[in-house]
């Protein structure tokens, strides 16, 4: 970091974020801090004593305090989506667009090596791949995880040592939530019963892991280039990209099957859309199949068609949800029995 840069610190009031902050303006005074509560209005009864206990550590600290509030429950009905989740692409939304109020360089968030551990578990649970099972890194675009490596132990111990106050969040205790299940529950039964050093043993999982990632992503890329075209398009369908993508099914059939996967994965995400296994998988079946002209109906609006050699993914009708095929007028017929999901 240079001088002058400014950094959002998320700072909840808990420990692992109260240590974040201290650390960072102890070890990196040219830089400029920002502390940001965000208040996702789930427990009242505790939101006002971190307020003050973060505002007033941020003012000991000479960096700047920010508070945000979120109504978590109302958009999670609105989107029909988990408390955790929603509260997650809240917090995240909220800290990016504070980032660029202040022009921040990068947000900083309290992550440590018991979360990764935690986030290993829950991953393996909900059945992601292996990018996934290579866990959070320590710069993800715009976040940056500088706790990574340090044991919430540790953190505590720093804390002691240096006289810092901080709060409990009363919800980590609930086992309503998948992570605080895996925390409070899984993990230790895991240490118990089958591997005393477990969290280690994830670590290292992860480590080997990320270092396959990298090697795969390469290959992948360098695959990307020969197979797949981007198309610029006009006029663009209402709030999509302003492009197509193309894959030649040709090259993509020389590609080694954990590569076609990769560069439909990517396909997926170029068209602003999360792809999934079963996705995955039906993308692969229409990519082999000889026949033009099948298509399969993904997220939102999303298309990938079969036309000759190619396989192209657009939004014919914009990024809504419809299930019918469209014809080349642009219209919109509900009898295809095409399979959306």
């Amino acid at each position: 970091m240079q001088s002058g840069d400014t950094i959002i610190v998320a700072v909840s009031g808990g420990p692992d974020s109260v240590a974040l902050l201290h650390i960072l303006c102890s070890v990196l005074p040219q830089v400029k801090f920002i502390a940001v509560y965000i208040d996702h209005g789930l427990r009242p009864d505790e939101t006002g004593a971190e307020i003050e206990l973060v505002q007033t550590l941020a003012h000991r600290l000479q960096a700047g305090f920010e508070r945000i509030s979120v109504d978590v429950r109302a958009a999670a009905r609105q989107k029909k989506t988990s408390i955790e989740e929603t509260a997650r692409t809240l917090r995240y939304s909220e800290l990016e667009a504070l980032r660029r109020q202040y022009q921040g360089r990068v947000i900083a968030v309290a992550h440590t090596a018991d979360d990764q551990a935690e986030e290993l578990l829950i991953r393996l649970i909900r059945g992601s791949g292996r990018k996934g099972l290579s866990g959070m890194q320590f710069k993800n675009g715009r976040i940056i995880r500088p706790l990574l490596h340090e044991k919430k132990e540790t953190l505590l111990h720093y804390l002691q040592a240096q006289q810092i106050p901080f709060c409990i969040d009363s919800s980590n205790l609930e086992c309503t939530y998948l992570r605080n299940r895996v925390r409070l529950n899984l993990l230790p039964y895991l240490q118990d019963h089958f591997n005393k050093s477990i969290n280690q043993t994830l670590l290292q999982t992860a480590q080997i892991l990320t270092d396959e990632e990298a090697l795969l992503e390469e290959m992948a890329d360098k695959a990307w280039q020969k197979v797949v075209r981007v198309i610029a398009i006009q006029p663009v369908p209402p709030e999509t990209p302003a492009f197509t993508i193309q894959i030649d099914t040709k090259e993509f059939f020389c590609c080694h099957p954990a590569i076609q996967r990769r560069i439909l994965e990517k396909c997926c995400w170029q068209m602003e859309a999360r792809p999934q296994f079963r996705q995955i998988a039906l993308l692969l079946d229409l990519v082999h199949r000889r026949q033009g002209g099948a298509q399969i109906h993904l997220s939102r609006g999303l298309r990938a068609q079969k036309k000759g050699q190619e396989l192209i993914f657009s939004y014919p009708v914009g990024k809504r949800s419809y299930r019918g095929r469209v014809s080349k007028d642009g219209n919109e017929n509900e009898s295809s029995p095409n399979p959306s999901l």
